[in-house]
C-alpha cells in the first residue's frame, strides 16, 4: 500500500482516497523571475509523484497555479518599466520551457491569480460575513484569533510568529499575525474593484479560492515546498476553515525539502540562487531531472556542479546500459523493488541503491536474465519520466546562421561576436522602451535554436538546443 509523510499529522500513513477521483493542487510559482534550481526540484519531485499515481491506475486531476499579481511583481515590474502583465507573461514562457525540457506533465488546469479576481472577491466577502475577515484603511484582513486551530500544519506559536513578523506590516491591524486578504493599491499600481475598494488579492486567499473553484471544498493532496508551509499553506488552511469550518479542506501535506547551496538554502530574497535553465542548457533537462532523483523529496538536498556532472556520468551508464532494449516489466522483481520503494514514501534514494546493485549483479547472470533486468529497468525509468536515449551531438549550420544575423545587418565571423552585436542592437530598443521588438528578436533567435535569457546577473547566453 501506498504510504507517505503527511506534514500535517507529522507522520507517515497508509493513504485512504478514492483511486477514480484523485484531486492534486501544487503551489506554482510566483513569475517575477527567472525560474531557479528550487523550483525545478518542486516541480520533478511531484511529477514523480503524479506518475507514480498513475502507474497505479489513480485518475489524476492536477492543478498547479500560476501567481501573476503580488507585490514583487510589481516592484520588479517598475524596476524593469514594463506592465506587471509582461514580466508575468516573459517570465512564465521561462518556466513553460524548463517543465519541457524538465519532461513535467502538464497540469490539467493552470488557473492564474488575476483570471479569479471576482472569485477571491466572493471568498473574501464570505470571511467577512463569517466573522474571520475585517477592513481597514489599507485592506481587508484574517483575524487568526478567530481560527483556534491556526499554526497547527507548522507547529509554530503565536510568540514565534510575531516575532517574526516583517517590520514593514501595516500599523491599522487588530495584530501583528493577522494577513492581508486584499490590499488597497497605491497609485500607479495595478487595482481591481472591490466593495472595500481599489486593489488586488494578498498571496494567500489566490490558492483558496482557486482550489475551491478547480477541485472543489475538499482535495486529496496539497503540494509544494517546505518553505511554503508558513505562511502560505498555513493561512490557507485559515481561510478555508472560514468558509466552511465543517469542511476538510487537505486530506494529506505533502512538502519537498529545499535545495541548498553549500549548505544555505536556496533563496531568492539572500541572493543565493542558480538559474534554472542554464544547467538545462549545459547538461540537458534529463541530467537535472535525475539529479533530483537521487535525494529523498522530503530531505535537503545539497547542489554543486561536481554533483551534477556525477549525475550526468550515472545517467550515462545507465542509458548504456539500455540502449539495446525495449522499456518492459519483464522481471518481476525489479518490478516489486519500485513498487516498495515508491510506496514507502518515494524513497528515490533506496529505489536507485537497489537498482544500481541489480545491475552490478548482472555480470554473472546468463543473457537472458540480463535482457529482462535491462528491459525493467527502462520500463521503471520511462514510468518515472525518463528517456534513457543517447544525446546527440549539437551541429550549428553556418549557412542559417549567415542568413539569420543577415537580416539584422551584423556580419557573422564567429557566434560570439555576432551574438554581441545583436544582444546590443536589441538592448538599444529595450533602452527605447520598444519592448515588442526587443521580444521579438528574442523570439526569432529561439527559432533557429540559441536561447537569450534577460534573467538577473546573466545578461545573454546562448546555447544550441
Amino acid at each position: 500500500m501506498l504510504n507517505l509523510y503527511n506534514s500535517l499529522s507529522k507522520k507517515q500513513e497508509e493513504i485512504k482516497i478514492d483511486k477514480n477521483d484523485v484531486r492534486i493542487y501544487l503551489c506554482g510559482p510566483t513569475v517575477q523571475s527567472s525560474p531557479h534550481l528550487g523550483h525545478g526540484r518542486s516541480a520533478v519531485v511531484f511529477d514523480f509523484f503524479i506518475r507514480y499515481l498513475k502507474y497505479l491506475n489513480y485518475s489524476v486531476l492536477f492543478v498547479r497555479n500560476i501567481t501573476d499579481i503580488d507585490d514583487k511583481i510589481i516592484e520588479k515590474s517598475q524596476e524593469n518599466n514594463i506592465s506587471y502583465r509582461e514580466l508575468g507573461n516573459n517570465v512564465w514562457k521561462e518556466f513553460v520551457l524548463a517543465h519541457e525540457n524538465l519532461n513535467c506533465l502538464v497540469p490539467d488546469i493552470e488557473p492564474r491569480a488575476t483570471a479569479y479576481i471576482s472569485e477571491i472577491i466572493k471568498y473574501i466577502e464570505q470571511l467577512i460575513q463569517n466573522g474571520f475577515g475585517y477592513v481597514t484603511s489599507s485592506g481587508v484582513y484574517y483575524d487568526v484569533s478567530k481560527f483556534e486551530k491556526y499554526l497547527q500544519l507548522s507547529g509554530r506559536s503565536i510568540e514565534e510568529v510575531r516575532t517574526g513578523t516583517r517590520v514593514d506590516t501595516q500599523d491599522d491591524k487588530n495584530r501583528a499575525e493577522d494577513f492581508a486578504l486584499w490590499k488597497f493599491s497605491k497609485e500607479g499600481e495595478p487595482s481591481w474593484d472591490s466593495p472595500w475598494g481599489g486593489g488586488r488579492p494578498g498571496w494567500h486567499i489566490e490558492c483558496s479560492t482557486m482550489i475551491s473553484e478547480t477541485l472543489g471544498k475538499t482535495i486529496d493532496f496539497h503540494c509544494g515546498g517546505i518553505d511554503l508551509i508558513f505562511p502560505h499553506h498555513e493561512n490557507e488552511i485559515a481561510q478555508s476553515k472560514g468558509v466552511d469550518i465543517n469542511e476538510n479542506f487537505v486530506n494529506y501535506w505533502l512538502h519537498n525539502g529545499m535545495l541548498n547551496l553549500s549548505g544555505k538554502k536556496m533563496s531568492k530574497s539572500d541572493g543565493n540562487v542558480k538559474l534554472l535553465n542554464e544547467y538545462i542548457d549545459e547538461y540537458g533537462g534529463e541530467v537535472v531531472r535525475f539529479f533530483f532523483l537521487r535525494a529523498h523529496y522530503r530531505s535537503p538536498q545539497e547542489f554543486s556542479e561536481q554533483l551534477l556532472k556525477e549525475a550526468k556520468k550515472t545517467l550515462s551508464n545507465l542509458t548504456e546500459f539500455t540502449k539495446d532494449v525495449v522499456a518492459e516489466p519483464s522481471d518481476n522483481d525489479m518490478v516489486d523493488i519500485f513498487v516498495d520503494c515508491m510506496n514507502d514514501d518515494m524513497n528515490t534514494p533506496k529505489l536507485l541503491g537497489e537498482i544500481f546493485q541489480k545491475v552490478k549483479d548482472t555480470n554473472n547472470l546468463e543473457q537472458e536474465k540480463i535482457i529482462k533486468i535491462k528491459q525493467s529497468v527502462k520500463f521503471i525509468f520511462e514510468i518515472l519520466g525518463f528517456e534513457l536515449k543517447s544525446p546527440k551531438p549539437n551541429i550549428v549550420d553556418e549557412k542559417l546562421l549567415f542568413k539569420f544575423f543577415a537580416q539584422y545587418d551584423i556580419r557573422f565571423n564567429d557566434i560570439e561576436s555576432a551574438m554581441i552585436e545583436f544582444s546590443r542592437k536589441r538592448e538599444d530598443f529595450r533602452n527605447n522602451k520598444k519592448y515588442g521588438e526587443a521580444d521579438k528578436m528574442r523570439e526569432d533567435l529561439l527559432e533557429i535554436g540559441i536561447v537569450m535569457n534577460d534573467g538577473e546577473n546573466v545578461g545573454w547566453y546562448w546555447k544550441n538546443s
